[in-house]
């Protein structure tokens, strides 16, 4: 595995831009976009996604789950709390629970990529661990790993045929080992976790994300003024407190969905105004509607 030192990472990223739009087949430069979400049931807390995307941009959003998305084609560029990444074909690029991120190409033909996303709990169990020990760093957000690639590409294989289930778990069991082996050495925290009042702020929007709370409340909670809370916790997470606390029911929304709840019953559940808010706060965030995703990410065995 090689890991970039972060003083050299703007230059290699302009070099893995330029490469991969070199070496873009020309179908390529013209490919539609399109995005399936997969889910099993024999794979609790494992979701999959087959996308490739030319125009969309994600908004800032977050997932409860690590995502763990691998570069097919192309060459993907996103903001993770603040820095700025290049993942050219070829790489992994792992993004933590919880932490703000958004995704766009980077090169003209787009670029097309395999997600998996893995609840914590799930990763934990499968690696014989009570916890996840790991402390995150820019060093292992996006990373040339040859044996990781190819464990997700066998991975994703098999969790695209609906009757390969036991394949399914080797397969899974050899990424999570892997990822393990990534992100298992000592690191240092997230900048936006050792800001104590961020921290307290995203508390704050996590135990209210469904409450129509005011900035004044939120930063009497922090004991800051609302002009600095507004500035600290856009620096730090990447969004202000009400794209972050959007971002919250979106997530939740997707849970609801999974679960089987209508897409005219989750705007409601989930503070959005009415079901077109939520329908564009999610595609925004998903690159699919959510009566799509409804469809698509139900577990199920068979097709």
């Amino acid at each position: 595995m090689r890991v970039v030192a972060p003083r050299a990472r703007e230059v290699l990223d302009e070099i893995a831009v330029a490469t991969a739009r070199r070496s873009a087949p020309t179908s390529f430069v013209h490919a539609t976009e399109s995005a399936r979400f997969i889910r099993r049931a024999a794979l609790p807390g494992v979701e999959a996604l087959h996308a490739t995307f030319v125009e969309h941009r994600y908004a800032p959003h977050l997932h409860a789950e690590l995502t763990v998305a691998c570069v097919d084609r192309g060459a993907a560029r996103f903001a993770l709390e603040n820095h700025h990444h290049v993942a050219p074909a070829g790489t992994v690029f792992l993004i933590p629970p919880q932490a703000v991120h958004t995704g766009e190409a980077a090169t003209r033909g787009g670029y097309t990529y395999r997600v998996l996303y893995l609840e914590p709990t799930q990763l934990a169990a499968r690696c014989d661990r009570t916890r996840l020990p790991y402390a995150w760093r820019a060093s292992t957000t996006v990373v040339h790993y040859p044996r990781l690639v190819a464990a997700l590409e066998q991975f994703h294989d098999a969790v695209a045929t609906s009757a390969a289930t036991l394949e399914q778990g080797e397969a899974l069991a050899t990424v999570t080992r892997l990822i393990d082996d990534v992100l298992g050495a000592p690191a240092n925290a997230s900048v936006a976790r050792d800001h104590p009042a961020v921290r307290a702020a995203r508390d704050y929007i996590h135990a209210h994300w469904c409450s129509d709370f005011t900035l004044d409340e939120l930063a009497r909670a922090v004991h800051l003024s609302a002009f600095h809370l507004v500035r600290s916790f856009r620096e730090h997470v990447g969004m202000p407190p009400s794209a972050y606390r959007r971002a919250l029911r979106v997530e939740a929304a997707r849970k609801l969905l999974q679960s089987g709840e209508p897409p005219s019953a989750v705007a409601a559940a989930c503070g959005f105004y009415d079901q077109a808010h939520l329908n564009r706060h999610f595609k925004q965030a998903t690159g699919v509607p959510p009566a799509s995703y409804a469809r698509a990410a139900r577990p199920r065995f068979g097709s």
